[in-house]
This record gives C-alpha cells, structure tokens and sequence, in this order.
C-alpha cells in the first residue's frame, strides 16, 4: 500500500475500528525498520484490554504480548530486546519491541507496540519518539470521542429538564402524565407514546400522547399494555423489530400491536425505582425509522429525571385510606418477610413494650411533704405581772412534769407578805385587848380586819407560789427562750413557752390539689424524715381538712395523719416526705396521669 493510500484511509476514516487500523499502518509506515505493531484499547463494557488493529494482516503478534503487558501494567514506555526468528540469515539488524502507553487526563486508555529492526541505538530513538508523537492522534480522537458523548449527555438532560419541568407544572397526576407523553412524542417524532402503572401482576395504561381521555375497554389500550406487560415481566427494554445480533426476547405481544396497530417500529422500556418496577414506556413509530441507541438513551434520560416526579404525583393524589394501606402492606413485607432484621427486633420490642404495659402494674401512691406536731400543744401563759429572774429551758428542751420552767422576781411580793404579816399580828393583839374590856362592837371589828390580814396574806403566797412557773407535763419545748429577757418585765397572760408531749403525734401532709381527690380516711402510707432516712414510720389518714395553703405557686390541702409507731428519737418539727398508699394500678396509667390531666384541662378550656 503506497503511502497516499495510508494518509486517505486516515483522513476518510468513519469510525474508531477503522481510524486505529488506518492510524496504526500510518505509524508502522513512519518508522523505519517497523516490521509490525499491534494496538489494543480499554473495553469500557467489559473492563480489559483487547487489540483493536494490527500490522500488517498477517504477523507474529505473540512477540509483542510481553511489551504489552508491561506497558500497560508499569503505564510507562519500553524497549525489549527480541530474540531473533528461527531462520534469519546471521548478521541481521537486532530485533526490538516497542511499547508506549496512551493516557488520556490519568486514565489509561490503551497501548501500542511494534517490533523494528535497528541497525543502531539512534533508530530505536527515533521509533520511541515516533510511537510518542502518534500517540497524541489517539489522544485527540479519545477527546473527540468524549467531547461528542458530553454534548450527547447535555443535550438528554437539557430535553430531560424541560419535559421534567411541564411535569411539574401540572396540579394532578393525569394532567403531568399525559403532557409527559405528549412532549416527548413531539420531541423523538413519534406517532405515539403511552405511559402505563404497574399495579399488581399487570400494567395499567394511564396516559396516551395527545389523546385526552384513555378507554381501558378499547384494543388499542389492550394492545398497549400487554406490549408493557411483555418488557416488566422480562425486565429489559423491547425493542421490535429486534436489531442484528440482540439478545433473544419474547416478543409476540409487540409483534402482535404491530400487524394489529400499524405501527413498524416499537419501543418499550420499563421504568424502574426504589427496587422495584413502576411504570412502563411504549414509543411507537409508523414509518421505517427504527429507534436507535441514542434514542435509547434519551429516553432513558428523561425517564430517570422525570419518572420519579410522576410517580410522587401519582402517590399524592391517591385516596388517604389507599396510601395508608399501601404503607401498611410495604412495612408488613418487611416485618414478616425474608431479611430486615432490625424491623424485626425493633418490632418485637415494640409488641413487648405494649404487653408490659398493658399489663404490669405497681403501687399508686400519693407523694407529699411532711411535718411532724405534737397531738396537743399546751401554752405557757405568765400568771401575773412581773420580772423574770430565772430562766431553765428555751426551745428543744426537754423537761419532766412539773419542772421549772422559769422564775419571776418575788421581792416585791415577800415585803408585801411581810407587811400584811405585821397587820395581822398587830389586829391579833387588839382583839386580845378589846376582849379583855368586853369591848363587843371593837372585838368585832378587829375581828374583821384580823380576818382581811389573812386573807390578803394567803393570796400574797398564792403569788409567790406562782412566781416558779412548772411544767404542765412531761414534754418538749417547741418554743419559748427567756435567757435574753433576764430582769424584763411580762405581763399577765403573755405566752413565754409552747410544750407538746414526747410519745404522742400527729403528721400534716401538704398534698397537692391535684390528687386530693384521690385521698381517702383510713388509707395508710409511710414517712421518712430528713433527719432519720433510714427508717420508714406507718402512719393512717386521719383527716382531710378544707384548707388550703399556697406555696410556690400552688395550692396545698393539710391532711391530718395519726403515727402507727412512735419512737423516742421523734422530735416535733421534724420535716421529711409522705406517700400514702391508693391502690395497685397500671403503669402507664400511673406514668401519664399528669399529662393526661394536663391535657384534660386544656382540653376543657379551649373547647367551646
């Protein structure tokens, strides 16, 4: 082949097969002392290396294998040594192998190798400078490649975006579906484009291009879906009729709409998403123009984009009831069907969860703070008008019956006695005197007077006794301290102490209005101090009484309780928490009962 012929073939070349052989004779003509060279390049498909063009037609290719092996492993040039073929006369130039990567942005893309015979190192430099240079051809034409491919892709997605788009203009389903099929008839020049839901084991067609209403009774519609019913139950797309070379499918549904419809060529493609296959595409064609791969993927294209808008139209505008069953029905799967263990087990908590709360129940009990009084409380009131002199207790003593509580100053009181003393000593002596005269009418008198002596002595002692104040029982003070008011004046009546006894109580529980209701008399419950935690004291209501006291923001009832157990280390005053015993209920019952009265008031209120 002379060398216009190569640089023709080069320059006229229609595809990759024939632009690599042209490409390769090309560059085994350039390099002197090229006996052949082999090119191989990536399959995208199946992912290895496979030789696409080989000089001349006939040659011993196996030479070259380890070259390019090591070229494309190493992604580097290289230059091996060859061992001369069996019969070559002696003296011969030396044979070499060549190979030199093509990488095109970092990717790999292919290698070349070629065997020369070099009389000299110079002409190996030439041939790997030569095989280096052409290699840039390779390069523009994996760019050219890529360049037409990426406006390919732009343009399906441009056409994708403005048919998704009309979509989503649409309010309902029927109208998106329809201007769907409608725009992409227009676009591909089809007679006729049909959409149809799969539903079950069989395809419903909802939509026909241009065609306003769709009868489920007409042949047409029929025709229509068993074509689609065909390319979902295959799960691959139909194309009829089918190219040279395709994959062998059943195609009588198709072949069928064919002589029935009058349509010749026929596309269907079904839509798949979220593993699963929802819908199906049937484009026909009424004249000889078969739909090609690039139709292919145009609409494939445009389905990916917009088939998921459809689909979320078509849930939207279905009845509540049917997608509340739908969701029921998928989860179900879930639950009782092969795999997702974790629903499983989540599941299976879930159903424990409710059975132990429908039937567990605990102690419902009513929580409130405590306070410990005396059964009674006696006053200490001061007798008469005085000074204190003495004081021996102030609040938290204890004292025994009738000890001292304190003294009041009784000076004034004894000069008194004295003196009422001397008055009756001296009314003694005249009586004497007025008896000695017979003197009746002054003996009477004096009489008299002796008489008020006495008795104003016998009340000035009365005071004195009263000046050491005792007290009434034996107890605790709860309050009263005179040691600061040591020679001060009091009054009659002024309470100076406040005793209660030790063996006898009562507990004041401030329950909450909210659960007063639930209180009752003769309930029992348990108390434990703040000062004694490690001991529990039953205790029974005794009564409820209708006052309230407000605190922090609430209001508090006083409930009356009467301790089952009394013990010597109880003290009036003492504070600690009561919970008083209701009955056994539920325990969510128990866990949501303020919330649920929560809500009943607000429920109460907002409500008309």
């Amino acid at each position: 082949m002379d060398r216009t012929k190569i640089w023709e073939n080069l320059q006229q070349a229609a595809d990759r097969e024939e632009f690599t052989a042209a490409w390769l004779a090309v560059q085994c003509y350039l390099i002197p002392g090229c006996l052949q060279g082999v090119l191989v390049l990536k399959d995208q498909t199946a992912g290895s290396y496979l030789p696409v063009a080989s000089w001349p037609a006939k040659g011993d290719f196996e030479r070259l294998t380890d070259i390019l092996n090591r070229s494309i492993s190493e992604k580097e040039g290289m230059l091996v040594q060859l061992a001369a073929p069996e019969g070559e006369k002696a003296g011969a130039d030396r044979r070499y192998a060549l190979g030199y990567p093509v990488i095109v942005d970092g990717v790999l893309c292919g290698t070349v190798a070629i065997e020369v015979a070099a009389p000299a190192d110079d002409f190996l430099r030439r041939a790997m400078e030569g095989l280096q240079w052409g290699a840039a051809w390779l390069e523009n034409m994996f760019r050219r490649e890529q360049g037409v491919e990426e406006k390919r892709i732009v343009k399906r997605l441009t056409a994708a975006v403005d048919i998704l788009s009309v979509v989503l203009a649409e309010e309902n389903f029927q109208g998106a579906v329809t201007a769907f099929v409608t725009e992409l008839a227009t676009k591909l020049a089809c007679d006729r484009v049909s959409f149809g839901l799969v539903q079950g084991n069989r395809v419903r067609v909802r939509a026909i291009s241009h065609t306003a209403i769709v009868r489920e009774k007409m042949n047409l519609v029929h025709a229509i879906g068993a074509a689609m019913e065909e390319a979902v139950m295959q799960r691959t797309e139909i194309l009829y009729p089918p190219p040279a070379g395709a994959e062998a499918l059943v195609v009588r549904d198709h072949e069928l709409m064919v002589q029935t419809q009058g349509a010749k060529s026929i596309l269907t493609i079904p839509l798949y998403v979220q593993d699963r296959y929802y819908a199906a595409l049937t484009l026909e064609r009424a004249d000889d123009r078969p739909f090609t791969d690039e139709d292919l993927a145009y609409i494939k294209s445009v389905a990916a984009l917009a088939g998921p808008g459809l689909e979320n139209k078509y849930r939207n505008n279905r009845p509540i009831a049917l997608t509340v069953f739908e969701a029921l029905k998928k989860q179900s799967v879930k639950v009782f069907g092969a795999g997702y263990a974790g629903r499983k087990i989540a599941l299976i908590a879930v159903v424990l969860l409710i059975a132990f709360f429908a039937l567990a129940k605990e102690e419902y009990r009513i929580t409130a703070n405590a306070v410990l009084e005396g059964s009674i409380t006696r006053s200490v009131v001061v007798p008469q008008d005085g000074y204190i002199k003495e004081s021996f207790v102030k609040a938290g003593n204890t004292i025994r019956e009738n000890g001292t509580l304190c003294t009041l100053d009784e000076r004034e009181l004894q000069l008194e006695r004295q003196s009422w003393v001397s008055k009756r000593n001296q009314y003694e002596r005249q009586y004497q005197e007025a008896l000695a005269k017979h003197d009746r009418a002054a003996a009477s008198i004096v009489s008299a007077q002796f008489d008020q002596a006495k008795a104003q002595i016998a009340l000035v002692e009365n005071k004195l006794a009263q000046t050491v104040i005792r007290a009434p029982f034996a107890g605790v003070v709860i309050k009263g301290d005179l040691s600061q008011r040591l020679g001060g004046a009091v009054s009659k009546g002024e309470e100076i102490f406040q005793i209660a006894p030790l063996d006898s109580y009562r507990l004041i529980l401030k329950v909450d209005e909210k659960r007063i209701a639930d209180l009752s008399e003769g309930q029992k419950g348990a108390l434990v101090l703040s000062s004694l935690s490690q001991k529990s004291f039953p205790f029974r209501v005794k009564k409820i009484t209708p006052i309230t006291i407000a605190e922090e923001g609430s209001n508090y009832f006083r409930v009356e309780a009467d301790l089952e157990e009394a013990s010597p280390r109880l003290r009036p005053g003492m504070e600690g928490v009561g919970k008083v015993s209701i009955d056994r209920r539920l325990i969510i019952s128990v866990w949501t009962r303020d919330m649920i009265d929560w809500l009943r008031i607000r429920l109460w209120s907002w409500l008309p």
